[in-house]
C-alpha cells in the first residue's frame, strides 16, 4: 500500500473501459416525439448556443441554459418548416 499522500502509478490495462466494435457508432439518442427528419444536429445545436453566449456577452457560467434554448429554438423552427401552410 502506498503512503498516503503519494500518487499511485497504475497500468492502463487495469482501467476499466467501455468497449464497442470499430465503424458502429453511438446509438443516437431520439427523444420522445422528436422523429429523425427533425432532430437538429449537434453541430447545429452547438453553434446556436455559441450565439446565445455571444448575445450574453459571452459571460461564462449558463452554458447548459444556452444549449437548452438553442435545442428548443432550433426545434421550434424545425416545426414551422415542418407544417403545412395554412389554407
Amino acid at each position: 500500500m502506498p503512503k498516503p499522500g503519494t500518487l499511485r502509478k497504475t497500468n492502463i490495462s487495469e482501467r476499466p473501459t467501455a468497449r464497442r466494435k470499430r465503424g458502429n457508432p453511438a446509438p443516437a439518442s431520439n427523444p420522445e416525439g422528436v422523429s429523425p427528419g427533425t432532430h437538429t444536429t449537434r453541430e447545429a445545436i452547438a453553434a446556436c448556443a455559441y450565439e446565445h453566449f455571444l448575445a450574453r456577452g459571452g459571460q461564462h457560467g449558463d452554458d447548459w441554459g444556452d444549449w437548452f434554448r438553442a435545442e428548443a429554438k432550433l426545434r421550434r423552427e424545425g416545426d414551422r418548416e415542418s407544417r403545412p401552410p395554412d389554407a
